[in-house]
This record gives structure tokens, sequence and C-alpha cells, in this order.
């Protein structure tokens, strides 16, 4: 079984509804095709943007086309792998898609993760800096 994990910017702010419908489609689609995960957002007011980070899991060949239809979904943008591999086990083997809708004072604990809208998460995610990005979202599953 393979999984991936990434961040990514949205194009435009998710509104709560846009969220419930990006979520209602996902889990319908992951639990036919035997994927699990869990998906972060954040919304920074400062910048007036929204920010994902995922993890996604399953068979080898049906997570690659998963993500292909990530890395083409115009609905967001600066697609930066974190994390991607092999397990034998799920790490989310109950969720068909995780959610948590992620404000500032939630990642506050978190190095690197607390500003992702900043220029320093950037750059920390380029030299590889940044938290064992599973394990990141393990804490919040």
């Amino acid at each position: 079984m393979k999984y991936i994990v990434y961040v990514s910017q949205a194009k435009a702010p998710f509104s709560k509804l846009a969220l419930k419908e990006l979520l209602e489609k996902s889990r319908a689609r992951n639990s036919n095709e035997g994927i699990t995960g869990l998906l972060l957002y954040r919304y920074s007011d400062d910048f007036d943007k929204g920010y994902f980070i995922q993890a996604i899991e399953g068979p080898d060949d049906v997570l690659n086309a998963l993500w292909d239809r990530i890395s083409e979904d115009r609905r967001h943008h600066t697609i930066v792998t974190l994390a991607e591999g092999k397990q034998t086990d799920r790490m989310f083997p109950n969720w068909s898609m995780g959610f948590r809708n992620v404000e500032a004072k939630d990642l506050e604990a978190l190095p690197g993760f607390a500003e992702i809208e900043t220029e320093s998460f950037w750059e920390n995610l380029k030299a590889n800096e940044m938290p064992e990005a599973v394990e990141l979202l393990r804490g919040f599953y």
C-alpha cells in the first residue's frame, strides 16, 4: 500500500459549504476505491488564503489515479509533497477522509506549521526542516 502527504494553497478561500461538498464527494469516492486519509484546512485572515495538508493512502494503482486528479485540480496550486512511501498498515484505517478545519491556535504547539502562510514556512519546507508530516497528521487523528 502507498501513502502520500502533501500541502497546497487554495486558489480561493473555501467556504464551509465548499468544504462540505468536497468532503462528501471525496468520502463517497474514497470508500468505493479503498482510500483512507486525513485532510486539514487552514484559512489565514491575514492573507485571505486557504491552505491544505492531506495524507492519503491506499492501493498503489488507485492512489496513483487519485494523485493525478489531485495534481490537476484547479481549486489549489503550489502542491508540495512532504512524504511518500509504502506501508503495510493504514495510518487512518477508519476514515475515508477525516477532516478538520484548523485554526491558528490548533497549530501553535507545532513549530513550522503554525504559520503556513508565511515565507518562512516555504523556506523551511525547501530546506527540509519541517516536523515529520505523517506524525503531525497522526496527532490530529
